[in-house]
């Protein structure tokens, strides 16, 4: 669930990917996944212009992270966004698969 001051939006998942919306393929805000043997690499982080600028990028990281600690799953990370996120929370390193 990701919420602000004058919206509450519901994070679903498939296997693909985290997003925002009725339907993946019409999504208006996603973080793209594959699963792996240890847990997920983080492919590719995507907002729609109506809603960018709101934070919900750096929520489906947050999102993702908590998901990961929760099932005691890894991450690596080729999604440039998501790699800016880790490195501006450095408490998400826990999770992070170390080769």
């Amino acid at each position: 669930m990701y919420t602000n001051e004058e919206v509450i939006m519901e994070i679903k998942q498939n296997t693909k990917a985290f997003y925002i919306g009725e339907r993946y393929e019409e999504a208006l805000a996603k973080l793209e996944f594959e699963n792996t043997d240890y847990g997920m690499v983080l492919m590719h982080t995507e907002v729609s212009e109506q809603l960018k600028g709101q934070g919900i990028g750096r929520a489906l990281v947050k999102y993702v992270v908590e998901i990961a600690r929760n099932e005691k799953f890894k991450l690596k990370i080729k999604c440039e966004y998501a790699t800016q996120e880790f490195e501006k929370h450095p408490e998400y390193q826990d999770v992070l698969f170390t080769d």
